[in-house]
């Protein structure tokens, strides 16, 4: 295990630190600067808006480099690590400061190797019965049998009594085991300079419906590669699709988030590297074997969260706000979600930028930049208006080639009037609450104005083009106001210089 405890914040300055780790401008970073919904409302220690790790005692700041290490420092030096990687204990709760120095992967055992799918399979088959009785020792024997057993015409969801899909569960229930990280309430996880990563896994920001996360904080760390060994064919999803676990970063049940100067991305392992595995006609780039989730998901009853100044590039699903059209007060809750985007640079993405459902979204001096005719990571569309989602969007820059228009800048995937009703019922809400809103202003793409919310309304009428779209209809506290100033001070930049000014800004190494 590679952790250094700082005995004091001195200490830390003059780069007197554990385990060779030296205090670079990364080390000085504060948790502090959270601005939007992150700076509002009370947090669990009683302070205002999002503070993470900020006040730690000395015995309370890490310097860390290793996969154990960054565990440990989790969970507060009370975690059990088995040799196959898997983990258990504690999580610590008190505040606490982790600065990440160099390449953390979170898909390795304990002694530190990177772990593939075989492994998952053979440390499956060792640690349960049930896991070995399927008759698999190796990936590459799940994985015929599973293409033979599912290719089209078939047409429903693998069954999970059938041994071959079962056996794939398992393995892949193993990894989850492996490669998922739980970050508990009060914590800033901070990189060192502009070199540290985290990749082949996620960390999962997440509480309970019961219990939320709280207070959190992320900055200045490059998330790659949340790579999943062991995706499923679901020939029901949208005509056939291959849908995997992993986001980067997933952020449920909780509150008072803000990552802040960080990089997402798939890293080396693209996808035109997982063509189609099946015969025409679903052998084109839809049905590609998707290995990756999403970048940074924000869903389950999240709220008061703030995502600024980060870079995402190259990734197909980028950024999904609300997992279903179906909300009740503990699931994707229409009162909740309440989040500000700003000065992202989101390149090279094919969709969700985000794709938003529920919430009060605020999404203002953003730079979007790609083409909808190249072969890698081909754009499909920015922004996307969902169920109850209302979106406040404020000069933002949209460079497409490829001869875009202005359906290429947002989208609308809204359910009938009758799946609103239905939303009303299990939330307690209104119909209004759970109906989608959107006001829009300044904005451009290639250089001219831009109309996003008459482009929503045309995708789909359910969605309301409104000056006023954060009404009494989308927040159950009273009668409020009904913009986002009337919540917290920020201030727009006009859109000339965002082309430049957000790239060179957002991502890693860039405070």
């Amino acid at each position: 295990m590679t952790i250094s405890k700082k005995q004091s914040w001195q200490a830390l300055c003059v780069g007197v630190l554990m385990a060779g780790v030296s205090a670079g401008a990364g080390a000085q970073i504060s948790s502090l600067g959270a601005n939007g919904w992150a700076a509002t409302g009370t947090n669990n220690l009683g302070g205002t808006g999002t503070t993470g790790g900020n006040g730690a005692s000395s015995t309370k700041i890490y310097t860390v480099s290793t996969r154990a290490g960054l565990i440990q420092a989790l969970y507060g030096n009370t975690a059990t690590i088995k040799s196959n990687g898997s983990f258990s204990g504690t999580l610590d709760k008190s505040k606490k400061i982790i600065y990440i120095s160099g390449t953390i992967s979170l898909n390795q055992n304990a002694a530190g190797t990177e772990l593939t799918a075989n492994n998952y399979v053979t440390y499956a088959n060792a640690a349960s019965s049930t896991c070995a009785s399927y008759g698999y020792t190796s990936f590459d024997q799940i994985w015929k049998d599973y293409l033979a057993a599912y290719k089209p015409p078939y047409s429903k969801v693998p069954p999970s009594s059938d041994p071959v899909e079962a056996a794939r569960a398992c393995a892949s229930n193993q990894m989850k085991k492996t490669v998922v990280l739980t970050v508990p309430s009060n914590t800033s996880i901070i990189g060192n300079g502009s070199t540290a990563r985290i990749i082949h896994g996620t960390l999962m920001i997440s509480g309970s419906s019961s219990a939320p996360v709280d207070n959190v904080v992320i900055r200045n760390v490059a998330f790659e590669d949340a790579f999943d060994f062991f995706p499923a064919w679901d020939p029901t999803d949208s005509g056939g699709r291959w849908n995997s676990n992993y986001d980067t970063v997933s952020i449920q049940y909780a509150t008072h988030v803000w990552i802040d100067h960080c990089t997402f991305s798939d890293g080396a392992r693209t996808d035109d590297q997982f063509p189609s595995v099946w015969a025409a006609p679903y052998d084109g780039d839809l049905y590609h074997v998707q290995h990756h989730d999403g970048l940074l998901d924000i869903t389950k009853s999240a709220n008061l969260v703030t995502v600024s100044y980060n870079h995402l590039h190259d990734h197909d699903k980028s950024m999904l706000m609300g997992g279903t059209d179906t909300a009740s007060l503990t699931a994707e809750n229409p009162g909740v979600l309440k989040t500000t985007f700003h000065h992202n640079y989101f390149q090279n993405l094919v969709q969700r930028k985000p794709r938003v459902r529920y919430g009060m979204v605020h999404v203002y001096n953003n730079y979007f930049a790609g083409s909808n005719s190249v072969t890698l990571y081909n754009w499909m569309v920015g922004l996307t208006s969902g169920q109850g989602s209302k979106l406040y969007v404020e000069n933002n820059v949209f460079n497409i080639s490829g001869g875009a228009t202005a359906s290429d800048t947002i989208g609308a995937s809204v359910s009938s009037g009758s799946a609103l009703t239905k939303c009303a019922a299990l939330s307690g809400m209104s119909t209004a609450r759970c109906s989608p809103y959107i006001f829009d202003s300044g904005n451009l793409l290639n250089g001219a104005p831009v109309n996003l919310s008459a482009t929503a309304h045309s995708a789909n009428s359910l969605v309301t083009v409104t000056t006023t779209p954060w009404s009494s209809a989308s927040n159950p506290a009273g009668t409020p106001s009904a913009t986002p100033a009337s919540y917290y001070s920020y201030s727009v930049e006009s859109t000339g210089n965002l082309a430049s000014s957000v790239p060179a800004a957002a991502g890693v190494g860039k405070l």
